[in-house]
């Protein structure tokens, strides 16, 4: 099991060499600092640098408090780090911008739009004609499985259903990179799966760079090109897992597979290293 990221022109194997693949995202030697209640400084990142090559997909894993979330937050341009840099296409990251699409666990949709209404939110904003925004919109509604729920209102859906419509929401701003953090953690085991399958056939259609926040070792395994492994609290990577599993992917075939067996029985065992080496460590 390879666990560092292959490097362009890196030599895989006899007489093989990877082609050089752009990097869509890179976060070099970035840390976090924040002053608590207490007014007392508190490490949350600590000198993480990480290249994500577009169209990837790379998921973030680790025990809770390790600075996952701050860590998508800084390539969101919510959270300016405290040192270090953080850059898209080479040109450094300094606040929030349409070419990165968030999807959080809380839908935060609009309660008084109806499901077309939150959908054509962004094209409209973005000057689309109406029109268009609406069929670009209902194209969206339909992949994500929602074909017949337009006029429905937030209120109306299920937890799995709202879901759907922030992840449509955000597609129709046409972002470059998904951010997505831990938006499946809130739902119940049966729909949790079924939105895995849903994601992935519709990264599979238009390979969007997605970087995604989860604590689940088995999600992170079935969705992912690579898995960042970080430490406890100040948050470092620990490990980059390269995940060879064929695509497209299928959670039937994969439970069957004795390599996607290994894969998250190995993480796991890192989770418990860390477990017993202790707050800190």
């Amino acid at each position: 099991m390879k666990v560092q990221p292959s490097r362009s022109g890196e030599v895989t194997g006899p007489g093989l060499i990877r082609e050089p693949v752009a990097a869509m995202i890179e976060i070099d030697r970035v840390s976090q600092v924040f002053q608590t209640s207490a007014r007392s400084d508190h490490l949350a990142l600590s000198d993480i640098s990480l290249s994500v090559e577009e169209g990837a997909f790379v998921s973030i894993l680790g025990p809770s408090g390790c600075g996952k979330s701050t860590l998508l937050y800084i390539v969101g341009g919510f959270v300016n780090p405290t040192s270090g840099i953080a850059k898209m296409k080479g040109k450094t990251i300094t606040g929030p911008g349409p070419d990165r699409g968030p999807v959080f666990q809380e839908f935060a949709l609009f309660p008084w739009k109806s499901v077309l209404g939150n959908v054509m939110y962004g094209p409209r904003q973005q000057g689309v004609r109406a029109v268009d925004a609406e069929a670009q919109s209902r194209a969206l509604i339909e992949m994500v499985g929602l074909k017949g729920y337009e006029n429905f209102y937030p209120k109306e859906l299920s937890g799995g259903m709202k879901q759907r419509v922030a992840l449509a929401r955000t597609l129709a701003y046409h972002p470059e990179v998904l951010l997505m953090d831990e938006p499946f953690g809130a739902l119940d085991a049966h729909t949790r799966t079924r939105l895995q399958n849903d994601l992935l056939n519709i990264w599979e259609r238009d390979r969007k760079t997605v970087i995604f926040v989860t604590h689940s070792v088995d999600e992170a395994v079935f969705l992912s090109d690579k898995v960042v492994m970080m430490s406890r609290s100040p948050g470092r990577i620990r490990q980059i897992v390269d995940i060879e599993l064929p695509r497209p992917r299928r959670r039937t075939e994969l439970l069957l597979d004795p390599r996607y067996q290994k894969f998250v029985v190995d993480i796991e065992r890192m989770f418990d290293d860390d477990d017993e080496a202790g707050p800190g460590a």
